[in-house]
């Protein structure tokens, strides 16, 4: 089965009317008849899931309209979306439901390059654009064509940020940002989406030289990142807004030497973690508060200077799950609260220097999911509570090896589950669930039934709302469709948007408190938003 997304991508687009406002409403089905779609019957679903209604033709006739980017504010939803013959126009809209049907509005439109980054702040969602005239500048809208608008050519020489800028962040009542304004090289800048309040926080690496700064983490009032000041190297820096604020927090590997500072992850009760290399133990897990003196390696798992292949940092329980390679167990599953005494390794899954390989850690209730391989049974789901005893195999969903592809893939935490895809000789690949139990790790529904695979071999991850899920799946009478559960055989249902066996190819890309968004084709439009309500998945 080929990845959906591939369907998408052949589909040809018309062109969008021009850059101006456009808005369109759409009034909802009221039944199932009413929007062509088949749905199975679940007595558990509320009343209120009708299943998916159609929202809006955004690129009316035979185009088709594909989600890059999205934001929320108050229910409304920001899309950026590309369209167009060769798929290489771009537009912003805005989908919003309205008492008399669903209204989209294009905020901007005929665009040769995609709106990006979008990040809110307050009421305002600000993106990184290059309209053809600027460059590529920061952009802000209030979700109205007159309120979309270019907040400041930050660099009048060229491009203010780059082919793939690192996240901003929003924090208090601005947005941070690294950019080139063409004279200081690329430094982290604050905005308030008002000229005056666009400015240079702090030109770390003087002159034309660029700090480059890395990952933006959030801690309360202050920013914690990576950056290269042109001295000391790359190292750890903070900054609360301000150029006196935003100073080095430790030179981890003396002197020009980069520590290269990444992964930074925060743990519910405030723990800040990192991964940095100070020259001496190779690239280790480190600790900080944000001061010189309580900035310090947690651990030299792997001792001497070769550094333990950390990854998979996930949070449980105040305490911090992740993966690393002593040298002796091989890569396996470990735990830390901040302090070497409480940094050890949880189980020695696979024993000997091969190590099980964790990978896809989630968090589950202040436990971890993850999927390993112990040697015996293949790459399988497995749960630690962080203790030797408290870490086991949930499930051994294929007693022989599957096809490569088709392994156990895609874990994603939901409210007290988490779903993923596995492969078993008689169902094929297929969605299942884990409550973290043994007996509450079991497949949802063979939605294929027999052993062809109903979830290709490179699928899009369920997309968790509340308790339950939503995915794309394959079945021949219907093609490749709509499917949400709530985790029960019972709880699952589908619908075929584009009725028989063609497919409607489905992208889920955004969930608001009522509604869970996707694009969709039913075979009279081509791929265009719709939407489905909240009320298909249980709470928790």
């Amino acid at each position: 089965m080929r990845h959906p997304h591939s369907y998408l991508l052949a589909s040809s687009c018309a062109l969008l009317c021009a850059c101006g406002p456009m808005e369109e409403s759409v009034d909802p089905p009221t039944t199932d008849s009413d929007s062509g779609l088949e749905l199975s019957q679940d007595l558990n679903n509320p009343p209120q899931c009708t299943g998916p209604q159609f929202v809006a033709d955004l690129a009316p006739g035979t185009g088709s309209t594909f989600p890059l980017d999205s934001a929320e504010v108050d229910g409304v939803v920001y899309m950026s979306v590309i369209y167009g013959p060769s798929l290489d126009t771009y537009a912003l809209w805005t989908l919003e439901e309205k008492s008399s049907g669903w209204k989209a509005t294009l905020l901007l439109g005929n665009l040769s390059d995609a709106p990006k980054r979008m990040t809110v702040v307050g009421s305002k969602v600000f993106f990184i654009l290059d309209d053809g005239i600027h460059g590529s500048e920061l952009w802000k809208t209030d979700g109205t064509p007159g309120g979309t608008r270019l907040v400041e050519d930050i660099n009048p020489f060229g491009d203010a940020f780059s082919a793939n800028p690192i996240n901003p962040v929003a924090m208090g009542k601005a947005l941070y940002f690294a950019a080139d304004d063409g004279t200081h090289g690329t430094e982290l800048w604050r905005s308030d989406g008002t000229t005056g309040g666009t400015r240079l926080v702090e030109d770390i690496a003087p002159g034309f030289a660029s700090s480059s700064p890395g990952q933006l983490l959030l801690d309360g009032k202050r920013l914690l990142f990576a950056a290269d000041d042109g001295d000391k190297g790359r190292e750890l820096w903070k900054s609360n807004g301000t150029s006196g604020g935003t100073r080095l927090v430790r030179d981890i590997a003396p002197g020009a030497t980069d520590s290269s500072p990444d992964q930074l992850f925060r743990l519910e009760d405030g723990t800040l973690f990192f991964v940095a290399d100070d020259g001496t133990h190779g690239r280790e897990l480190w600790t900080t508060d944000g001061t010189k003196e309580d900035t310090e390696l947690v651990m030299d798992i792997r001792a001497g200077s070769e550094g333990s292949d950390i990854a998979w940092l996930t949070s449980g329980k105040k305490k911090l799950y992740f993966t690393a390679n002593d040298g002796v167990h091989g890569a396996e599953p470990w735990t830390s609260r901040g302090k070497e005494d409480d940094t050890r390794l949880v189980k020695d899954i696979r024993p000997g220097a091969t190590g099980s390989a964790p990978r896809e850690l989630v968090p589950l209730k202040g436990n971890v999911i993850l999927f390993a391989d112990d040697g015996t049974h293949g790459r399988e789901p497995w749960r630690s509570n962080g203790t030797t005893a408290g870490t086991l195999m949930l499930a051994d969903t294929h007693p022989t090896s599957p096809q490569p592809g088709y392994e156990p893939s895609s874990l994603v935490a939901g409210k007290n589950k988490v779903f993923f895809y596995a492969t078993t000789p008689g169902e094929g690949k297929e969605p299942w669930v884990t409550d973290g139990t043994t007996s509450g790790t079991h497949l949802i529904k063979d939605l294929r039934p027999g052993p062809d695979h109903s979830i290709s071999g490179d699928p899009y991850p369920p997309f968790v709302v509340g308790g339950g899920a939503t995915f794309v799946y394959y079945e021949e009478s219907v093609g490749v469709e709509l499917a949400w559960t709530n985790g029960t055989a019972s709880g699952t249902r589908v619908a075929d948007i584009n009725p028989g066996p063609d497919s409607s190819n489905p992208v889920i890309f955004r969930a608001t408190r009522d509604w869970v968004y996707l694009v969709a084709g039913d075979g009279v439009h081509s791929s265009e938003p719709w939407a489905l309500s909240v009320g298909c998945f249980p709470k928790n």
